[in-house]
């Protein structure tokens, strides 16, 4: 049997971010871009885009922290949190005329509203800027692939392990404050809030994290993965 076969598949999940597809502007594009977008500031809990908005403007994110949620069923389902220099909702932008999800700040938030028809121009006019957003934009329909498919297979300690892991990769710390309450994390979770707060408090008392409130602290990151992995 050919040796490639019986090698595990190894794969780069590397892709442009959402600030280097900006770099190939030229430097009219760039003016331009400075002249048409917009800033705006959201506080924490506040809705960005609600389900049914006119899709008439790219969104990007300079600062905070932004949940991401479809309806499926009349329920409503995280697919993702949106950190600093990306887009929110990229993929599902330039399909409808209105946005098909809703976008939430978890933390005070900073918004570039770039006009649909400036974006459009830059990708009609400039060959690698298209390029660098298909790029992007695969990259990023990967991970929600991903992260969906890894939730769905996973018991509550597995989803919440995997999210707690998260939160610090996003902060850089194993010792962090939450950004939401035990409602909010029960979304991004997807479970029951009831069973958020049962193994937070499992967590809790086997040593593997230290809980107060919203500060948390993993203490012990090793088996928190292993529960990841395997939960």
């Amino acid at each position: 049997m050919p040796n490639f076969l019986q090698e595990e598949a190894k794969f780069k999940y590397e892709y442009i971010n959402a600030s280097d597809c900006f770099e190939c502007l030229t430097e009219q594009e760039k003016k331009l871009l400075v002249e048409t977008k917009t800033n705006i500031v959201f506080e924490a809990g506040e809705t960005i885009i609600k389900r049914g908005m006119l899709a008439n403007n790219i969104l990007y994110l300079t600062e905070g922290l932004v949940r991401v949620e479809f309806i499926n069923d009349k329920k409503p389902f995280t697919v993702g949190l949106v950190q600093p220099h990306s887009f929110v909702g990229i993929v599902c932008c330039f399909a409808f005329d209105k946005f098909d999800f809703t976008a939430i700040a978890i933390s005070k938030t900073v918004i570039n509203f770039i006009p649909m028809d400036i974006i459009k121009t830059f990708i009609t006019n400039n060959g690698e800027f298209a390029l660098n957003l298909i790029n992007h934009m695969s990259g990023v329909s990967n991970g929600i692939i991903h992260r969906i498919t890894s939730l769905s297979q996973k018991n509550i300690e597995g989803a919440l392990s995997l999210t707690l892991l998260n939160f610090a990769k996003i902060y850089k710390d194993n010792h962090f404050k939450l950004p939401v309450n035990r409602t909010e994390l029960s979304k991004i979770v997807g479970y029951s809030k009831e069973s958020v707060i049962n193994t937070l408090s499992k967590f809790n008392k086997e040593k593997l994290i230290n809980v107060s409130d919203r500060d948390i602290e993993i203490i012990n990151p090793e088996t928190l993965k292993q529960i990841s992995r395997l939960g």
